[in-house]
C-alpha cells in the first residue's frame, strides 16, 4: 500500500530552503521551524551582546569588575532588544503610512529592520579584536549566503 507523502514547507531562511529544493523538498517559506527561530534569535542576541560589551567595557579592569559588567550587559542587551523591537514597530507603522511595506507581513518587515541593525553592529565589530571580528564575519557571511540563496530561489520562480 502506498502512503501519500505530504510535502511541507519547513524553513524560513533561504539557505535551508534552497537545500530542501535541491534535495526534492518544498522550498516555500514557512515560519514553523523552532530550531531556526532559536538559532536566529541567539545569533541576534550574541551580536548585540558582543557589540555592547565591546563598546562599554574597558580593557584593563580587574576580573571581578569585568565579570560584573558582563552580567550587567546581559540585562542591558535584553532591554535594548525590547526597545529595538518597539522602535522598529514605530518605523514600520510610519513606513506603511508612507506607502512602504504594505504588501509584506509586519513580522517580515521586523526581520528586515533587525537584520539591518545587526549588520550595522557586525560592521562595527570588524574593527575589534580577533574573536569579535570572527563573530562579525560569521554574521556577515551568513547574511550574504542567505541573500545569495534568496536570489537563486527568486530566479528559479520560487517564493
Amino acid at each position: 500500500m502506498k502512503q501519500s507523502i505530504e510535502r511541507r514547507a519547513q524553513f524560513y531562511f533561504s539557505l535551508p530552503r534552497l537545500l530542501a529544493k535541491i534535495c526534492g523538498g518544498d522550498p516555500r517559506r514557512a515560519e514553523t521551524n523552532a530550531l531556526e527561530a532559536w538559532a536566529g534569535s541567539l545569533i541576534f542576541y550574541l551580536i548585540s551582546y558582543v557589540f555592547f560589551a565591546a563598546q562599554f567595557i574597558p580593557t584593563g579592569l580587574p576580573r571581578s569588575l569585568t565579570a560584573l559588567l558582563l552580567v550587567a550587559v546581559v540585562f542591558f542587551v535584553w532591554l535594548f532588544c525590547l526597545l529595538l523591537l518597539y522602535i522598529n514597530s514605530l518605523i514600520i507603522r510610519m513606513l506603511r503610512l508612507c506607502g512602504f511595506f504594505r504588501t509584506i507581513p509586519i513580522r517580515r518587515a521586523q526581520s528586515i529592520l533587525l537584520g539591518i541593525a545587526m549588520t550595522a553592529m557586525a560592521c562595527t565589530l570588524l574593527t575589534r579584536g580577533s574573536w569579535m571580528r570572527g563573530v562579525a564575519l560569521f554574521w556577515l557571511l551568513a547574511v550574504a549566503a542567505n541573500l545569495a540563496c534568496a536570489l537563486v530561489l527568486a530566479w528559479s520562480n520560487e517564493e
